[in-house]
């Protein structure tokens, strides 16, 4: 096992880096915490309205009139900080602000850096510690222009999911979503299955407790990327090779962006989506927050925020982030303890250049639940109490992973940017689990079974390159915007080890115990019952050697403008795909291939020939947009699809062409309030056809074993060729298709003065349609997923002067339509067959089990103390609704959803 051997290396670089960030300078800290005031200007000459901003705050600002004539600005309503009101009331006029030592604001002329590819605001800051010459455009001093940190927002006025570059929301021709840091504030967001669950139109499925699913528009969403990079490998193309898992907390995070439908940018993928995470970046001024959490079922979390300018005269910047938190849950006997270190400097290498670089380093421990609940054979209920876990108290599940990343940004003349992300990613993790699953027969109430599950320790490696050119021309007059890009990532999962659970691979817990899956009780079940004792490991089974999967290719988009409002989009790509597999099995009997060999000896190593698939995208992808106002955006695209086939072989040894289809949307977008405020609705129809099926005439049986036969006479048991993923035989199947169609509305910002709102509504409807369907034509493609699914979360802050001056009320619901599950349950099976030991089943049930539809309600309460401390206290569930958050089978995976619960927060900002 080697989970947590590189544990104090790792750690120790980290620490030396976090250790640097506090120790340099760390009696500069310069800028105490702001007061929150409440501001309500309206839009006037911006003399006026700084003249009037002076008089609010009590603050000197100096202006040269010739600095501010003909300059207007947009209304100021809301509360902020002086920097932050001065920041949004220079907005787009390319000046900004900057105190002096006396704490005077002095109003002078900025280096302007208007966003390429993009009709955003101009940059906006206020100056803190750092130099007034440094082309910094982001929010709060970020260099970051999509930060949404400190805008106390809902929403963003620009995104780069979709589009590799920083681009108002309203000019992304897709439908996109955004999750603040003020969202993921309010909410106590700390993880990435958190933030999913409250992105639009998602919907999760639960494995276990460190495990989800998640779907959007009826298909599987497993595209993640960070900072716009390449995807992370998530197992969608060799799930038998997945070895990797997203086990992310969001305290390094700004924000995180949503795309949904398919993403003309994405090599390869699914049309469900992309998830985009967004790191946070050192500012430009000494900033500590400190957040401390407590709460139901013993969670207990504290997070260190730190980031300054550290040398150069704030061109060398730094940030580090330290987290721990442990909990339980409502359900015994599985918990969870986890560290998270993150650190990152960033350096103007020069005026035009900026590289920044980084790690993060996560340990986590945790005592899984994998399977949850069964139910009756027919599907009824159980009706267990939802503190119910059919856990072994010996299960773990630990995660070391280690990410680094360099990133560089250069601007290449005014218009144009040139874009490097270099990415590492290691995570080795421990798995050993004791399931219990089985339907429950309900008149004996038996047949659920409990097994110790084999110790495997699971290896991951992933690099990944991605360089993006972005930038604009004119031709007449009208700006022409222009996207190329090329991407490199390599998956490997050398050293991944499994362990049998016994020498004779069958579950005994302990010598002269019962030998096989044991009989469980589920309505009286003892974890600590010695019949379900830890067994040994084993025997070593099989290591992985190389195996590696290789995705790399190229795109180009563009965004012609012929006439002032009207805009034509089009794009191609090109992707490879690359796997190999090689690996070693170890003999745990001395018969067949091991004949003649001692149990533990290695076998032959396994290994599959190099292969590979090349793919263009074709019909391009095309779009068209019309500013009907300001404000208003009316669009249309279509996005070709396209999921790599690579490792279903034909009996020439060939791999399948990929599943291809389109996404077609059409929508309505509308932002006023520059940004402030951002509404859509889209219309969208998805169709995916190609897919694979079994070559019925290259199958064979020889003594009852079935055999793929290639065109040379090569037989394959049960398709599989050597111990890696691919398979033989396959044909693609001309009368299958999934279809998806559906409605998309979403509404973010602030509606009125200190009143911020996310609210999204999302149909969907998918199914299945083709002869070769069978009894499951018509079918939803994922019948755990809703048809109507809506998301509403809402904060009003007080800013009037009175006693609830400071006070922020909070509150949400989350809801669906109806969802449910059906399958048959095995109740009776056969006996083993004499040759291969194969077990069938013999009398089977039918179930179908329907979650009705709920709605889930939660409410908050801060309040300010001073101008630096927030208490808050979270409430979710209000109601304690029970229900299924994951309805399965009658088997397992049946996962209640979580009761109320508390959690009291207390944040500061220095």
């Amino acid at each position: 096992m080697t989970a947590g051997l590189n544990f104090h290396t790792r750690a120790g670089r980290l620490m030396s880096l976090l250790l640097a960030l506090f120790v340099f300078g760390s009696t500069q800290w310069v800028h105490a915490a702001d007061e929150l005031r409440s501001y309500d200007i309206p839009s006037q000459p911006l003399g006026a309205a700084l003249n009037q901003l002076a008089v609010a705050t009590g603050k000197q600002i100096i202006v040269p009139s010739e600095l501010v004539k003909g300059n207007v600005t947009a209304a100021l309503r809301g509360r902020f900080t002086t920097e932050e009101a001065l920041a949004r009331l220079l907005s787009g006029t390319g000046l900004i602000a900057k105190p002096n030592p006396e704490g005077v604001y002095v109003v002078q002329p900025g280096k302007a850096e208007a966003a390429n590819g993009t009709r955003m605001l101009g940059p906006v800051r206020v100056e803190g510690a750092g130099s007034a010459d440094r082309p910094l455009s982001g929010t709060n001093g970020s260099r970051d222009r999509t930060a949404t940190e400190g805008t106390h927002s809902y929403t963003s006025d620009a995104l780069t999911v979709g589009s590799k570059a920083p681009q108002a929301m309203k000019d992304t021709i897709q439908s996109v979503s955004v999750l603040t840091a003020q969202r993921m504030a309010d909410q106590n967001i700390t993880d990435f299955t958190q933030a999913m669950s409250q992105l639009p139109g998602v919907t999760m499925t639960q494995g276990s407790n460190v495990q989800q699913n998640y779907y959007s528009r009826g298909f599987a969403l497993t595209s993640i990327q960070i900072d716009g990079g390449a995807p992370l490998f998530s197992g969608s193309f060799e799930p038998g090779l997945n070895r990797y898992y997203t086990q992310i907390d969001m305290s390094q995070f700004d924000h995180v962006e949503l795309l949904r439908g398919a993403d003309s940018l994405n090599l390869y993928g699914s049309p469900s989506g992309s998830v985009n995470l967004v790191r946070k970046r050192p500012l430009d001024h000494g900033q500590v927050t400190l957040e401390s959490q407590a709460g139901s079922w013993n969670m207990r979390r504290v997070v260190l925020d730190a980031t300054k300018p550290l040398a150069l005269d704030g061109d060398l910047r730094g940030r580090a982030v330290m987290t721990y938190q442990s909990n339980d849950h409502f359900y015994d006997v599985a918990k969870d303890n986890k560290t998270l270190l993150y650190g990152i400097l960033e350096y103007d290498l020069t005026p035009s250049t900026v590289v920044s670089g980084g790690v993060s380093y996560t340990k986590q421990h945790s005592i899984p639940w994998y399977y949850a609940l069964p139910r009756y054979e027919d599907g009824t209920d159980l009706k267990l109490p939802r503190s119910t876990c059919l856990c072994a108290t010996w299960s773990i599940w630990d995660f070391e992973t280690t990410d680094t990343f360099l990133q560089l940004e250069q601007k290449v003349g005014q218009n144009w940017r040139l874009r490097l992300n270099l990415t590492q990613d290691d995570q080795d993790s421990t798995r050993k689990l004791g399931t219990v699953s089985g339907p429950v027969n309900p008149i004996t109430k038996a047949g659920p079974t409990f097994s110790g599950g084999r110790l495997v320790d699971m290896v991951s490696h992933q690099r990944s390159a991605e360089m993006t050119l972005s930038g604009s021309f004119d031709v007449l007059g009208q700006r022409q915007v222009v996207l190329m890009g090329a991407s490199y990532e390599k998956y490997d999962t050398a050293g991944t080890a499994i362990y049998d659970t016994t020498i004779t691979g069958t579950y005994a817990p302990y010598p002269g115990g019962p030998i096989g899956p044991v009989p469980v009780n589920v309505f009286n079940f003892n974890p600590y019952d010695q019949n379900y004792k830890e067994p040994p490991n084993g025997l070593l089974t099989s290591i992985d050697g190389p195996a590696n999967n290789v995705q790399s290719g190229a795109y180009a988009n563009v965004v012609l403008t012929a006439f002032d409002r009207l805009h034509f989009g089009t794009g191609v790509r090109f992707s490879r795909y690359q796997h190999e597999y090689g690996g070693i099995n170890y003999c745990t009997n001395t018969t067949g291939v091991c004949a003649g060999k001692k149990i533990g000896d290695p076998q032959a190593p396994v290994n599959s020939q190099p292969w590979h698939g090349n793919d263009w995208s074709w019909p391009p992808t095309v779009s068209l947009s019309y500013d009907v106002t300001k404000a208003l955006t009316a669009y249309t695209s279509y996005t070709d699809i396209y999921v790599s086939q690579a490792t279903s072989l034909d009996r020439d040894l060939n791999p399948l062409a990929p599943v291809t289809g389109s996404n077609i949307e059409a929508g309505v977008k509308w932002a006023p309030g520059e940004g402030r405020l951002n509404a859509s609705l889209a219309a969208y129809r998805i169709e995916q056809k190609g897919f694979s099926m079994t070559d019925i005439g290259a199958q064979t049986r020889v003594n009852g074993i079935t055999y793929a036969v290639d065109s040379k006479g090569n037989l394959y048991q049960n398709g599989t060729i050597g111990n890696g993923p691919l398979r033989c035989c396959y044909v693609q199947n001309p009368n299958q298709t999934a279809l998806s169609q559906g409605l998309d509305a979403e509404l973010t910002g602030e509606v009125l003065p200190g009143w911020q709102v996310s609210a999204s509504y999302t149909f969907n409807k998918n199914e299945r349609t083709g002869s070769s369907f069978g009894t499951s034509e018509g079918q939803p493609l994922v019948t755990l997923q809703p048809k109507s699914l809506y998301k509403l979360w809402t904060s009003y802050s007080f800013s009037a002067p009175g006693a609830l001056n400071g006070l922020t009320l909070s509150a949400g619901i989350n809801g669906q339509s109806d969802a449910y599950y059906s399958g048959t349950a095995c109740t009776v099976f056969n006996a083993p067959d004499p040759v291969t030991g194969a077990i069938t089943c013999k009398t089977s049930v039918p179930y179908r089990y329907s979650q009705k539809a709920y709605a889930v309600g939660s409410a908050r309460i801060d309040y300010r103390v001073g101008s630096a401390w927030t208490l808050g206290l979270l409430v979710n569930n209000i109601t304690d609704l029970w229900y299924y958050q994951t309805p399965g089978s009658s088997s397992t995976g049946n996962w209640y959803g979580e009761p109320r619960s508390y959690s009291l927060t207390v944040r500061g900002k220095f």
